[in-house]
């Protein structure tokens, strides 16, 4: 194929700026910050996850210490009322009299079991409300380091977006000096040879493959011209 020197020179332009283009967007797929974002987001879904439930555990506990408070408060009227009857002297018969303080003995007996069990039931509160504010402060410090990564994510996102917009227009101008079977030709290489069609041939080695062609083969590419291709990774070979 033939080919003039600029056009092959170009052709390096082209290729430079696709190169970079490359390098761009997969910088931009795999920004650390943007990892890092959506590490941080997971662990404040987990987060809210978390905090839901452990708000309802505590409502349920504090649920049950009013339960075991308003038995207690019933417990002390029942307690009040047969003291009431056992002091007062309106019960003079004997076996009433034992029956009644035994019953009295026995609503005592209930109530310190019950004011054991408000005991544990206020332990698990406390736990309770601890695991939920250390939830909430640990959801604090990820939605604070979330807001700070996606202004930064954004910022970079920016600043790549720009570079591929302006390494775009310059290969669109580049593309239109190029001969048409010299730029066909190339795409086809660039798609199959991982993003690299040309390559330039410096100091007897191809920049693509890295091989080392020998000092005739060398000369005899310099002494043809035109469009040559690297015998090795057949790459179009741009010979200075």
């Amino acid at each position: 194929m033939n080919a003039a020197a600029s056009d092959l020179q170009r052709l390096l332009d082209l290729q430079r700026g696709d190169s970079a283009i490359k390098r761009l967007e997969e910088r931009r797929a795999s920004l650390p910050e943007a990892q890092r974002l959506s590490e941080v987001n997971e662990q404040l879904a987990e987060l809210t996850s978390d905090i839901e439930i452990a708000t309802k555990q505590l409502e349920e506990i504090e649920r049950d210490q009013h339960r075991i408070e308003g038995e207690i408060e019933l417990g002390d009227q029942k307690i009040a009322k047969e003291e009431q009857r056992l002091f007062s002297g309106g019960v003079s018969n004997p076996k009433e009299l034992s029956a009644l303080q035994a019953e009295v003995e026995m609503l005592k007996r209930k109530k310190s079991e019950t004011e054991d069990g408000l005991l544990e039931v206020m332990v698990a509160k406390d736990q309770a409300a601890s695991t939920l504010e250390r939830l909430r402060s640990e959801q604090q410090a990820a939605a604070g380091e979330s807001e700070s990564l996606t202004a930064k994510v954004g910022a970079l996102t920016a600043e790549i977006e720009e570079q591929l917009a302006e390494h775009t227009k310059a290969r669109t101008a580049i593309s239109a000096e190029i001969p048409g079977d010299i730029l066909k030709l190339y795409e086809q290489l660039r798609s199959s040879k991982g993003g690299v069609g040309v390559a330039a041939l410096e100091d007897g080695t191809c920049q693509g493959c890295h091989t080392k062609l020998p000092n005739k083969e060398v000369e005899r590419l310099r002494a043809e011209g035109g469009l040559q291709r690297c015998d090795n990774c057949r790459r179009i070979l741009v010979v200075s």
